[in-house]
């Protein structure tokens, strides 16, 4: 079975969660899951479908403060 790969991007102002460096992330999709990496340093992060949601339940609070 081949496994499917779209073409890797770059991702414009994107800094990398490891090293800090702007304009170095690609992003691609293998196999349905979405890769973000970084080709200056070593990190690389996959994300799928088989992901848990976040805990929407409880409602976010968010003040405004009037200028």
């Amino acid at each position: 079975m081949q496994e499917k790969t779209t073409p890797k991007r770059f991702v414009a102002g994107a800094v990398c969660p490891k090293c800090q460096t702007m304009d170095s992330t690609v992003c691609y999709y293998e196999d349905e899951i979405f890769v973000r990496e970084c080709t200056e340093c070593s990190f690389i992060e996959r994300i799928g479908h088989d992901e848990e949601p976040e805990d929407n339940s409880k409602p976010q609070i968010i003040k405004v403060k009037e200028l």
